[in-house]
């Protein structure tokens, strides 16, 4: 399991920019790039950006990614 370095806030973040316009990287890259489960890496991407490192992004990116977060968090 990752640790919460800055290092890896900045990665999982540089991960959801790069996959946010084709809705998120799949289960299998997940497991591959963080050995994290969907719910787990959406938990802890809506746990970067209300802290230190969410805040330095550009606001607009930030306000995509919560709504990323809140959408894909939503009960189906």
């Amino acid at each position: 399991m990752t640790n919460d370095s800055v290092i890896d806030d900045v990665r999982v973040v540089e991960f959801a920019r790069r996959w946010l316009p084709y809705g998120g990287g799949t289960t299998g890259d997940l497991l591959v790039e963080f050995g994290m489960t969907p719910a787990c890496y959406l938990a802890r991407l809506g746990k970067i950006l209300s802290g230190p490192v969410g805040q330095r992004l550009d606001p607009q990116l930030r306000a995509d990614l919560r709504h990323f977060v809140a959408v894909r968090s939503a009960p189906r």
